[in-house]
């Protein structure tokens, strides 16, 4: 895997961000926040693939963070990790920040390594669907402007070579969301 995906790791306790840096900047691009704030203003201001905060923070919850980041960054995988397991606060935060994972401290770095790899390969499967999303949009533009120049054959031809061409597209792009779905 190359550094090609980000990763915000959030934490009010500077030795964990620290050992969580240490254990993924091999793999990762890693940003750092002490509060759920500063990390909205990273995600402003970087791309953020993935996002891991702790939930039990001043001022801001796991949960409640991660509420604002599905409403800002819907795109971002969310998960959450605790040294605490309040099972009222794991189902919020399921619910409301409709999370890809809960995680308890302490965690196996090899586990959670490979945890945080599937996240990011899970970004790129939702980056694929909304590319393959916008395809399909345009594919329907396009079918409307075929409709309104039905008259126009000339038209018509050309409209169809970029419907070949963009079917072609389409499949190559479906075809690499179905290998990251494996």
């Amino acid at each position: 895997m190359t550094k090609s995906h980000s990763i915000l790791i959030v934490d009010d306790e500077p030795d964990v961000l620290f050992s969580l840096t240490g254990l993924l900047r091999r793999d990762f691009t890693v940003h750092t926040a002490t509060s759920g704030s500063e990390a909205l203003q990273i995600m402003a201001e970087h791309p953020v693939h993935v996002i891991m905060t702790d939930q039990r923070m001043p001022s801001m919850t796991g949960s409640e963070l991660m509420q604002k980041v599905r409403n800002e960054h819907p795109e971002a995988v969310r998960i959450i990790f605790t040294g605490y397991a309040d099972t009222r606060a794991v189902v919020d935060a399921i619910n409301q920040g409709e999370l890809y994972r809960y995680i308890t401290k302490p965690w196996d770095p090899d586990d959670l390594l490979e945890m945080l790899k599937e996240a990011a390969q899970r970004h790129d499967v939702i980056d694929a669907r909304e590319e393959l999303m916008q395809r399909l949009g345009s594919y329907l533009d396009d079918a409307e402007s075929v409709t309104d120049a039905v008259d126009d054959s000339q038209l018509v031809h050309e409209t169809l070579e970029r419907f070949k061409s963009q079917t072609a597209s389409l499949r190559q792009t479906l075809e690499r969301a179905r290998g990251d779905d494996e």
